[in-house]
């Protein structure tokens, strides 16, 4: 699509179609979480792009060789379950490569999870992008109402011409008198109840989700919250509610990249990358400051009870 292609019926679909609402809002984040994680030495051959579109979007991949090619691939997990009710094998049918073969995990190739349940991040993407795209059609809607402050009736089609005239050559800057008793007399102007208190709402909601939405992926984003209480070191130590989902995604990667290295005799690496890595140095600073207070609240305290 080109830029001269776009036009406001086009460009509406985005926000009335809750489909094209649901794709784009979940593309839009997860364009995003692709910056996530930085890794090195990853093989020529496995785009870190796929490998993400795979983790985030499926929950899992396998890491293998084919053809004497590092490959990673997508299948259905099955087989006998081990000791702890975990899956043994996986199932991979793969037309361009001609493929179709069972792999046991661990043998035949290495399970790389996203998380620790294999969920990804499509269910939680959903669920705001559903809320997301509710509240602004509503606010949209809203914003439309909100234009009339008034409604006008006319009791025959020739009064309606009338006021019809009349509005058109308001809108087009032209203030004209009216020239018949008529008009006014089968005119009636009835006013519309509205209060634009909503729009703050439906703003500060709207600020509110999207801001959830991307503590769920580790950004911190504001949503108005007033933190006038709380000293720096405080709003740090809150920040790490950002963290315990991003650390589990990286905590999964490493130890797969750990077993592929073990058996391919690599030397892949992954760490967080970008502004979650400036989050997660965030957090341990604020929380081993907060360590540290806590140890010398402790000794002044032990002094005062000696003395």
């Amino acid at each position: 699509m080109k830029r001269k292609d776009l036009n406001y019926k086009f460009a509406r679909e985005y926000l009335y179609n809750k489909d094209k609402y649901l794709f784009n809002f979940i593309d839009s984040m997860l364009i995003k979480v692709n910056q996530m994680f930085y890794y090195k030495n990853l093989p020529d051959t496995i785009p870190k792009r796929i490998l993400e579109k795979y983790l985030t979007e499926t929950g899992y991949c396998i890491f293998t060789k084919h053809n004497d090619k590092y490959i990673i691939l997508q299948g259905g997990l099955g087989g006998e379950l081990n000791e702890y009710y975990e899956y043994t094998k996986c199932i991979v049918t793969n037309p361009y490569l001609k493929l179709n073969k069972e792999y046991t995990i661990n043998e035949d190739c290495i399970l790389i999870r996203n998380d620790s349940r294999m969920i990804g991040l499509l269910p939680i993407l959903s669920k705001y992008a559903v809320l997301c795209g509710d509240c602004e059609i509503s606010l949209n809607m809203l914003t439309n109402v909100l234009r009339s402050q008034y409604l006008i009736s006319a009791g025959d089609n020739k009064t309606k011409e009338s006021a019809d005239n009349f509005i058109k050559r308001l809108f087009d800057g032209d203030f004209s008198c009216i020239a018949e008793n008529t008009f006014l007399d089968g005119v009636k102007v009835h006013g519309v109840s509205g209060d634009s208190k909503y729009i703050q709402q439906f703003i500060e909601l709207n600020q509110y989700l999207k801001a959830t939405a991307y503590n769920e992926i580790g950004l911190n984003a504001n949503f108005n919250m007033k933190r006038e209480r709380l000293n720096q070191n405080e709003v740090d130590l809150n920040t790490s509610i950002l963290i315990p989902f991003a650390d589990n995604m990286l905590e999964e990667r490493q130890k797969a990249v750990k077993k592929i290295n073990e058996k391919y005799g690599l030397n892949i690496s992954v760490e967080l990358s970008s502004v979650w890595k400036m989050t997660k140095e965030t957090v341990d600073n604020a929380t081993q400051n907060q360590e540290t207070e806590t140890g010398e609240e402790k000794e002044n305290k032990q002094v005062v009870e000696n003395e």
